[in-house]
């Protein structure tokens, strides 16, 4: 079973340019559609509305480097250093390595949802607050591994160990 689980995880990984490719597209769809609304005499749109799928428009453009600068806020490391996990030598490692991965990857996506929802914001104000909470729950989910590291740190004594074991 270790097998099948280690030959799944460079699928896993090739997803991380997938996915970063799908928020550059839906960004310039955002950008083009802001920039739309922006200038249309024919429909009244509201023009925070259009401000708002701008702002979602540039961050989406620029996903690695707002990763990077959230990872870097909340966790002093670059969100390449946080993909670039690589277990201790364990017989469960190939386990944990595959987990990691795929808790990064939902991240990248609850951060691009994060940006998404926050676009919506002056048509549902509760969206802001909703749009936040994915961007940090996706960050978290990014570093996974540095957060759990610090759970340990803060807690420490036996839940300190166990999680030095299990992430070395």
């Amino acid at each position: 079973m270790d097998n099948y689980v280690a030959n799944v995880i460079p699928h896993v990984q090739q997803w991380w340019p997938v996915l970063v490719r799908l928020a550059y597209l839906a960004g310039l769809v955002f950008a083009v559609v802001s920039l739309g609304q922006a200038i249309s005499h024919k429909h009244r749109f509201n023009r925070s509305t259009a401000v708002w799928t701008f702002v979602c428009a540039v961050l989406l453009l620029n996903l690695p480097a707002l990763m990077d600068s959230l990872s870097m806020t909340v966790f002093n490391q670059s969100s390449e250093q946080s993909l670039s996990y690589s277990p201790p030598s364990s017989p469960g490692s190939v386990y944990i390595q595959f987990a990691v991965y795929a808790i990064a990857t939902v991240g990248l996506i609850g951060i691009a949802r994060g940006l998404c929802l926050m676009r919506d914001t002056p048509n549902q104000p509760a969206n802001l607050s909703r749009g936040i909470v994915h961007l940090f729950g996706g960050i978290l989910a990014v570093n996974l591994v540095a957060f759990l590291r610090g759970i340990g740190a803060t807690i420490g004594g036996d839940v300190q160990t166990y999680i030095a074991r299990l992430l070395g």
